[in-house]
């Protein structure tokens, strides 16, 4: 059984995981974080018994990966998947992207992240993988390297495309072999999707789901270019979808885990289906169109962030008495995060500095900080005592 860690978590969160999952073994680059070293030594991880059968017997219930979810509702869970969970993810991914062995797929996105580790799939069928080893995207070095090694595929989030797009050293000779670029994470502006389709030649594809319920949809290359931008595809065959009156989309299938790991609850409702927080509909082909998020997730380059998590960070703050985050739309990563504050009676507002260090000393991953401070005098309210984030964030659009 393995258990990915994205690198942008911080050491607190890295903590909660390991102990969390009960994880024995660590497989990282020498410079690891230093959490990693409170682990028990091997000799004392490893308990002493008969070796396992070579080959144990087939068990589709078997749990063969944990993954961390997006975090949501504050630390991520850890989503428990079956071998079952992902044949069916494998089938569902590769039939829709049209995956052969004359595939060579370039993955923009870490192998730790939903969409880098589905490309893992590809392997199965006898494509390549290109793999990036830097610590940033760099644009100009997916260009090279995909030019190098004639990729017929990309995969990575919305902002991977942008900033690609935006690049100088954009030759499309470069990816005249792409025949597909596959993202998720983030909603795929159409003007985007177009815009790089008529520079490269590459057919968009969006993927549709999430960690806690799985794979619910994925684009074709087949598919008209209509479809392609403004949808996520037709659901999988193994999958069904529902939408409910409120306009959320609600779906379960083979895709879906059971229940979370070390617990007994998984992300079904009691109704039995996985309410996704999007709102959207099936138009009248079949596909699945997104048109909006019911919650207040911040989606910055494919990355969620939880309001609810930095704000009560940003209380524990000496100088702020009150925060509210909220997004600000931006064309490269999606959206940005802007802390609103209300500083402790007496006491100046603090500067954004003091702020990230702040947040960095409690632990919290650097992707999640705020990158605009306003000091307000306090937080709007609307309704029945709630936050008034609508107002928050029509404050930025003027």
């Amino acid at each position: 059984m393995i258990m990915p860690l994205p690198l942008t978590l911080g050491e607190a969160e890295l903590r909660w995981a390991l102990d969390k999952s009960g994880a024995r073994r660590v497989i990282a680059e020498a410079d690891l974080p230093t959490v990693f070293s409170s682990l028990p030594p091997p000799s004392a991880q490893t308990p002493v018994g008969p070796a396992p059968a070579p080959n144990p017997p087939a068990d589709p219930q078997r749990i063969v990966e944990i993954a961390l979810t997006s975090g949501t509702t504050g630390l991520p869970k850890l989503a428990a998947l079956s071998a079952k969970l992902k044949q069916a993810t494998f089938e569902g991914f590769t039939s829709r992207l049209e995956v052969t062995e004359a595939d060579r797929v370039l993955v923009m996105s870490p192998l730790t992240q939903g969409i880098g580790g589905m490309c893992l799939f590809c392997l199965r069928l006898g494509a390549g993988l290109i793999m990036l080893h830097e610590p940033r995207f760099n644009p100009a070095t997916v260009l090279r390297l995909a030019a190098e090694h004639r990729a017929t595929m990309l995969v990575g989030v919305p902002t991977n495309v942008f900033r690609l797009l935006e690049s100088p050293a954009l030759d499309p000779a470069a990816l005249r072999g792409a025949r597909v670029t596959a993202v998720a994470g983030a909603p795929m502006p159409p003007d985007l999707a177009a815009r790089w389709e008529d520079r490269t030649g590459s057919r968009v594809c969006i993927f549709y789901g999430s960690m806690d319920a799985g794979q619910l949809s994925v684009g074709s290359p087949s598919d008209p270019r209509e479809k392609r931008h403004h949808t996520v595809g037709r659901p999988h065959d193994c999958c069904e979808v529902m939408v409910t009156e409120e306009g959320e989309i609600c779906m379960r299938g083979d895709t879906v885990q059971e229940r979370y790991w070390g617990e007994e609850f998984g992300p079904q409702a009691a109704d039995g289906w996985v309410h996704m927080g999007d709102l959207g509909r099936l138009d009248e082909d079949g596909y699945l169109v997104v048109s909006g998020r019911s919650k207040d997730l911040i989606i910055r380059g494919g990355s969620n962030i939880n309001p609810h998590e930095v704000e009560q960070v940003l209380r524990s703050h000496p100088a702020i008495a009150d925060a509210c985050v909220v997004g600000r739309p931006d064309a490269d990563l999606g959206e940005r995060a802007v802390a609103f504050v209300v500083a402790r009676q007496g006491l100046r507002p603090p500067t954004l500095e003091s702020v990230q260090e702040h947040l960095a000393a409690q632990g919290m991953a650097r992707y999640k900080w705020p990158e605009e401070l306003r000091a307000v005098p306090e937080i709007p309210l609307g309704g029945p005592g709630k936050v008034d984030r609508k107002a928050l964030r029509e404050t930025l659009l003027t």
